[in-house]
C-alpha cells in the first residue's frame, strides 16, 4: 500500500469512528499491512487533537458552522491539520494530499474549500 492510499484509509477510519464504531475495530483490519504503523498512528493523532484542529476548522471556516461540513471534509480538514501541526512531514505535501482526497471523495467544490482552510492554517503555523 502507497502513503497516498493509507491517506485514504485513515479517512475511512476517522469517517468510521464518526458513525460510531470503535478505533481498534477499525484499525483491526489493517494490522498486517506495511503502513500499520503510519495509518494507526495518524488516526491515533487525529482524534486525541480533535478539539484543536475542530478549533482551527472552525476559525478559518467562514459562514460555515461546523456542523454544517461534510464530515468527510470534516475529517480531510483534520488530517491535514493534524500533519501540518502534529508531524515532521512536510507542510506543502499535507496539504496537496488533502486537496486530492477532497477531489476524488467529496463535492466538485470540496478541493478548494479544503486548499483555502488549510493553507490559512499553514500561514498560522509558519
Amino acid at each position: 500500500m502507497t502513503r497516498r492510499q493509507a491517506r485514504k484509509v485513515v479517512l475511512d477510519c476517522l469517517y468510521e469512528i464518526d458513525m460510531g464504531r470503535e478505533m481498534d475495530e477499525v484499525l483491526n483490519p489493517y494490522k498486517d499491512d506495511n503502513q500499520f504503523e503510519f495509518i494507526s498512528n495518524f488516526v491515533r493523532t487525529v482524534r486525541e487533537n480533535l478539539s484543536f484542529c475542530d478549533e482551527k476548522i472552525a476559525k478559518y471556516s467562514k459562514n460555515w458552522d461546523l456542523n454544517r461540513i461534510t464530515k468527510v471534509d470534516k475529517n480531510i480538514l483534520r488530517m491535514g491539520i493534524a500533519e501540518i501541526f502534529f508531524s515532521d512531514r512536510d507542510i506543502k505535501i499535507a496539504i496537496n494530499e488533502a486537496v486530492e482526497l477532497a477531489k476524488r471523495y467529496s463535492t466538485e467544490k470540496s478541493h478548494a474549500f479544503v486548499n483555502g482552510i488549510l493553507d490559512k492554517v499553514a500561514k498560522e503555523k509558519l
